[in-house]
């Protein structure tokens, strides 16, 4: 008998890693038969591995960086307009005119250097000077601005010690950036037959380990666990049924809508509670919008991650 025909060694033309290309017929459920190529990643493909992982890493600690700033910046936001004054905002023009006119130009041309595909029309994307000097200025201000007001919440200038707002700091931004990161690693890995289970159970665990390690509330931790098991659900059916790059980008809406849908359903439940005249409420306004806050960085940081890394 003669079995399925079996390729040679070789390698993928998109994945540097070694394989066997199987030509044997398999069935599909809504459409006729046809050979396919399964990869078999061995360990001949160490660094290939070693690259993916660390390409997994970087975009979950990404997302979650950027789930956690919107709170972290509100702080210190807060903080520096306590007490403003003159000298701190001649200090962030003066800065931002360097970043506007100096640094920003240079990392743009070195971004330009670095593209790997020049743009297909021929033309180099620069825009006028007028209005290249006016969003270099509003980013470059912002971005010193909202320096200053987080340095001053790390930094805590009403303790000697400065040890307290840096911990505090530290705290804040592992709190809410523990979830995005254990489940952004699941959506990378739902396509990894052993990767998938233990990355998934840490995902759907994450919101509890969370409220354990920073003493949450019972209540805060109930919140935050349900909407982010749907976000979980709805994102790994997503990254399975369109493994791609573009994978978490397009988890960005998932997040959204969960979280809108969330947030008004509280809310509503909150208004009916209130006019039973009920002392009893999910939210308080404080944190509600916390909450608004971090879905806003995490639907945010999903957009503006690097590509994932895919098991194709």
């Amino acid at each position: 008998m003669v079995g399925p025909q079996v390729q040679r060694w070789g390698r993928h033309p998109r994945r540097r890693h070694y394989f066997v290309a199987s030509t044997e017929p398999r069935s599909y459920p809504f459409g006729p038969t046809r050979p396919s190529a399964t990869l078999m990643p061995t360990l001949r493909a160490g660094p290939s591995a070693i690259v993916v992982g660390a390409t997994a890493l970087i975009c979950s600690l990404w997302i979650s960086i950027c789930a956690a700033a919107p709170e972290f910046i509100w702080q210190g936001i807060k903080i520096a307009l306590a007490h403003p004054s003159w000298a701190d905002f001649l200090a962030a023009l003066l800065i931002g005119l360097i970043l506007a006119f100096f640094i920003d130009p240079i990392m743009d041309r070195l971004r330009d250097l670095l593209r790997r595909q020049p743009r297909q029309d021929g033309r180099d994307g620069r825009r006028g000077a007028l209005f290249t000097a006016f969003v270099s200025m509003a980013f470059a201000l912002a971005s010193v601005s909202l320096h200053d007001a987080m340095t001053e919440f790390v930094s805590a200038k009403d303790d000697p010690s400065g040890e307290v707002g840096l911990i505090a700091g530290i705290l804040l931004t592992t709190a809410w950036a523990m979830v995005p990161f254990f489940i952004a690693l699941a959506w990378q890995s739902a396509n990894n037959r052993w990767l998938a289970p233990p990355f998934g159970v840490l995902a759907a665990a994450s919101p509890c380990v969370a409220g354990w390690l920073f003493s949450w509330s019972l209540q805060s931790t109930i919140l935050t666990l349900a909407p982010c098991l749907l976000i979980l659900y709805f994102g790994y059916r997503r990254a399975v049924k369109t493994p791609s790059e573009l994978a978490l980008a397009r988890c960005a809406p998932i997040v959204a809508a969960v979280a809108a849908g969330w947030l008004v359903s509280t809310w509503l439940v909150d208004f009916g509670l209130a006019r039973f005249g009920a002392a009893f409420r999910l939210y308080s306004s404080v944190d509600f919008w916390i909450d608004a806050r971090f879905y806003l960085g995490w639907t945010l940081g999903l957009f503006v991650a690097p590509r994932a890394a895919v098991d194709r």
